[in-house]
């Protein structure tokens, strides 16, 4: 039983490798695309800077660039993943990819897994680019306390977005409106994901405090900064984020089942 186990595990593992090779080779084969990646993210922060400065800040102190860092960083990480990823998957759905998958005898979530996990390679480059930027524009280089901390965060970060964008997508895919799910994400995400430092006012380090979703992108702040943001023993905040994580990936291998169901039986995508 335990050389069963073993070997299902094995061929689990080689099917989520081989999905992300894939994923990095059609992300590498779109040089175009990157460079706009890479080109847009200075842009962006300059026009902020201008903004600022047209409002009369003209310098910022040195835990204010910090905490901007983290949340352009933050900000990236979601647009990456629910409008690269997420909407990849819908197009995927679309464009007919999803039955070829089937039919290829491939789980979906397997395939989503391996696609995903090859969004680390723009995570590190949105990471690279941003903190290059900030030492050109801002003149300053990004705080790192606790290295070991800010790795594991990025890693929680990582199967989050991950399971939070396969179960968006899956909403989405098929419905009459899906720009309302779209909205109430935009609105959800920014607001109970961590993406606003606690520090900002006492409502938001509320929310922050009592958001388990939002645990993983404060612990990459703090891994930065050496500051508890909410007060909370790092041990219950990492322990809170993995159930979290445990959770969304099962409320996302549920909803890639039903969908799974709908295209072997019916040929329709969605839930509904």
């Amino acid at each position: 039983m335990v050389e069963l186990k073993g070997a299902y595990l094995r061929v689990v593992l080689g099917k989520v490798a081989l999905e992300f090779e894939r994923g990095v080779r059609v992300l590498f084969s779109k040089p175009a695309e990157n460079i706009a990646f890479i080109v847009s993210t200075p842009l962006w922060l300059a026009f902020f800077i201008l903004t600022l400065r047209g409002y009369g800040v003209i310098k910022l102190s040195s835990i204010d660039l910090q905490l901007f860092l983290w949340i352009a960083y933050t900000f990236s990480l979601y647009t990456t993943w629910l409008w690269a990823f997420g909407h990849g998957i819908m197009d995927e759905g679309y464009d007919g990819v999803l039955e070829y998958v089937l039919a290829g005898g491939e789980d979906l979530l397997i395939h989503f897994i391996g696609w995903g996990l090859s969004l680390i390679t723009y995570e590190l480059m949105d990471l690279v680019v941003i903190v290059g930027s900030f030492a050109i524009l801002f003149n300053t280089g990004v705080s790192l306390i606790n290295p070991s901390l800010l790795i594991l965060s990025l890693v929680l970060v990582t199967l989050e977005l991950l399971f939070i964008s396969v179960i968006y997508s899956m909403l989405v895919i098929r419905l009459k409106s899906n720009w309302v799910i779209t909205n109430i994400i935009q609105f959800i995400l920014p607001t109970f994901g961590g993406l606003i430092p606690g520090e900002v006012n006492g409502y938001v380090k509320v929310i922050n405090k009592y958001s388990p979703i939002a645990y993983p992108v404060i612990l990459m702040r703090e891994s930065a900064l050496g500051v508890n943001e909410i007060n909370m023993p790092i041990s219950i905040q990492l322990m809170y984020s993995l159930v979290m994580i445990i959770a969304l990936g099962a409320l996302a291998w549920i909803i890639v089942n039903i969908t799974t169901i709908r295209l072997r039986h019916s040929g329709q995508l969605g839930l509904y």
